[in-house]
């Protein structure tokens, strides 16, 4: 886990899941009411999301990618058996094992026994007798052991090792693939998480402020009873109760569509959808206020220019298309390729001399390929440099975009620490304005359209409270995403 961590998550003793269905309950207010705290709904999306789950595959595919280029350089087995009867005599028959290890230097080892025999084997295998001018029945074996050396093309990397090493870069661009879709599948968590909450806290305002309209109802009609206010009274009571309901009801379906939001990441571990049953409510654990220098800022973004997973896709990427330009400039090189097999040989029970083995028995071949033009390994050449300009430039464009970012939303967290503070005291003000106005109101030093006024300022406020929490806290873990550090 990552210091960034430390500025951002706040990590329970124990991770507890709050579905009802499917989670044990945390905390509960009454029998009918169950918070859902975000650390256990970060975790459970973690677990069990099915976009999480795709990317936890990516490291195990570069694996299977690496273990498949390694099979290049396995070891091979060959035999071949060649067989011929004539009226019933063994014409010839050739029996060749040969085992073959590439290495990793671009050489090749090779080793085997060619056994013959047979009346008429090939005159390579079999001794000539020179009296009868035939061949005789004889059992030839020659064993040997040699080595195919590419001297130019292929001495310092051929197709084989380029594979190889694109998957072992495959393999760490993988991994930063991983860290990108996970903290952005976390990043559109946390923002449906205290969009939740924040629609819960606004309806939480509203209801309070309906319950306050019905009260204010009945108590103008008893008044109007006891012939202490006008009829008239009555109307604008009606009126703002009316348009308070409908505020609710409103606020109750975006309340609603928020939890379905919310829902869209909740699964268990059998991947079956959950649904957040109404009952569920968010908990205002991990909105609260911490400070963050600039000062870390700065060294978030010094780590951010070399370790987002952005910038090392970016870096991968260059670093193939330069695997690829080193491979097309040693295709430029004419191929030459020199086979040495030194071998022994045994023939009717007689061994030969083993002394001078190498100096005496030995296969030497050379081949030579050139292409007269180089057309295709030129142009192969001047299109891998064209993509690796393609590649520095995004790099390049790829760090100024994560940093300004980084920046960016820390002046975002940073301005809404501000507003917050600001508002937290236009809602203690606007409180003591409409407490101030009930009191004048119960006396009859005050009008039902004052008072209405001033409940709808503190409501005003207090739903904007609610607004800037929910940014702060969605700002503090787009900060975490921005800095690209791993959020699992």
């Amino acid at each position: 886990m990552s210091y960034i961590m430390g500025f951002f998550r706040y990590k329970s003793k124990e991770i507890l899941l709050v579905l009802v269905f499917a989670f044990k309950a945390i905390l509960s207010f009454s029998q009918d009411t169950t918070v859902l705290y975000f650390d256990a709904f970060y975790e459970q999306v973690l677990r069990y999301h099915p976009l999480s789950k795709q990317a936890m595959l990516l490291p195990k595919m570069a694996q299977a990618e690496l273990r498949s280029a390694r099979g290049a350089f396995d070891p091979t087995v060959q035999f071949n058996l060649s067989s011929k009867q004539t009226n019933g005599q063994n014409s010839y028959q050739y029996v060749e094992p040969q085992v073959k290890i590439p290495t990793l230097i671009g050489i090749d080892i090779k080793a085997g026994l060619d056994q013959s025999s047979g009346l008429t084997i090939n005159p390579e295998r079999g001794k000539y007798d020179p009296v009868s001018g035939n061949t005789k029945n004889v059992e030839y074996q020659l064993f040997y052991a040699g080595v195919s050396v590419p001297v130019l093309r292929g001495l310092l990397t051929d197709a084989r090792r380029n594979q190889l090493r694109q998957a072992q870069l495959l393999s760490g661009l993988n991994q930063a693939e991983q860290i990108s879709s996970i903290n952005k599948l976390l990043l559109e968590a946390a923002k449906a998480y205290w969009d939740w909450h924040q629609n819960y806290q606004r309806l939480a305002y509203l209801q309070n402020g309906l319950e306050l309209a019905q009260k204010r109802k009945f108590f103008i009609i008893s008044r109007i009873k006891a012939g202490e206010a006008k009829a008239i009274d009555s109307v604008e009571a009606w009126v703002e109760y009316k348009r308070r309901e409908a505020l609710l009801n409103e606020m109750e379906l975006a309340f609603l569509n928020s939890s379905l939001e919310l829902s869209n990441f909740l699964w268990d571990e059998n991947n079956t959808a959950l649904q957040l049953l109404p009952q569920v409510i968010p908990s205002d654990k991990g909105s609260q206020i911490q400070f963050i220098s600039l000062d870390s800022i700065q060294i978030l973004s010094s780590l951010a220019q070399e370790f987002h997973p952005d910038v090392q896709k970016l870096t991968y990427k260059l670093n193939q298309s330069q695997l690829d330009r080193r491979l097309a400039l040693e295709n430029l090189k004419p191929q030459l390729n020199v086979d040495y097999i030194p071998f022994q040989t045994y023939t009717s029970g007689s061994r030969d001399e083993v002394n001078g083995l190498f100096m005496k028995n030995y296969k030497l071949g050379v081949s030579f390929y050139s292409s007269v033009l180089l057309r295709k390994e030129r142009g192969k050449l001047e299109l891998t440099n064209y993509k690796i300009q393609q590649n520095e430039l995004q790099l390049q464009q790829g760090k100024r975009v994560v940093n300004n970012t980084l920046l960016a939303t820390y002046n975002e967290l940073r301005t809404n620490e501000k507003l917050l503070s600001i508002q937290n005291e236009l809602v203690q003000n606007a409180i003591l304005l409409r407490n101030a106005e009930e009191y004048r109101f119960e006396n009859g030093e005050s009008s039902l359209f004052l008072i209405n006024q001033r409940e709808r300022s503190l409501m005003d406020a207090q739903i904007k409270l609610a607004e800037l929490e929910a940014k702060y806290a969605k700002a503090k873990f787009q900060l975490q995403w921005a800095s690209g550090q791993k959020c699992f």
